[in-house]
């Protein structure tokens, strides 16, 4: 299956996604949201695959949800923003119930839904140069993709209130010592 707005290939029994959308910064569009519902779909499906990498083209993981779409839907702004939530969680849900674990490779910034995305992964190995923030509240949302379930898990409540409240950035060294992943090398 071949998609517009990510890869998927199967090397050994590891999924490798990629957002590919590197010229809007892998911002999650609704499309783009709608493909990672079915690809979770066929990972799901597929008994060989025994682990999941997902990753982001080019220098950003995953800059959140694709505003820009948003703006140009005009009236049907909410409509499209239910139905592209709806198709993340999804695929979300899905990857969380799955057996093989599933891991956030963060080459670059993971901002609002791209955050959430990480926070849903059951490990994240990121690049020194990544960092780290919720964005919603900067643009009159509110936290979506999980993390409102997730992050208070991982890293507690009062951790999650300060990233949800101040749109604070963490650096990859931080998140580290929050215990949101492995700090890796390289990018």
């Amino acid at each position: 299956m071949t998609f517009e707005t990510m890869t998927y290939e199967v090397r050994g029994n590891v999924g490798l996604v990629t957002f590919n959308r590197p010229d809007a910064a892998n911002a999650m569009s609704p499309l783009c949201a709608a493909e990672f519902n079915t690809l979770s779909r066929e990972i799901e499906a597929d008994r060989n695959v025994r682990a999941v990498v997902i990753t982001g083209a080019g220098k950003m993981f995953c800059a959140g949800g694709d505003l820009g779409a948003f703006a140009q839907a005009g009236d049907k702004a909410r409509s499209l923003l239910l139905e592209m939530t709806g198709d993340l969680h999804l695929a979300l849900s899905r990857l969380a119930r799955m057996a093989a674990p599933v891991i956030a490779a963060v080459n670059g910034t993971a901002a609002g839904a791209g955050f959430s995305l990480v926070m849903s992964c059951d490990l994240a190995v990121s690049a020194e140069s990544a960092v780290y923030t919720m964005a919603y509240t900067k643009a009159g949302l509110s936290p979506d993709g999980s993390s409102t379930y997730y992050m208070p898990r991982k890293i507690g409540d009062r951790k999650t209130r300060e990233l949800m409240l101040t749109n604070r950035v963490l650096s990859s060294a931080e998140a580290l010592e929050w215990g949101g992943g492995q700090s890796g090398g390289g990018r």
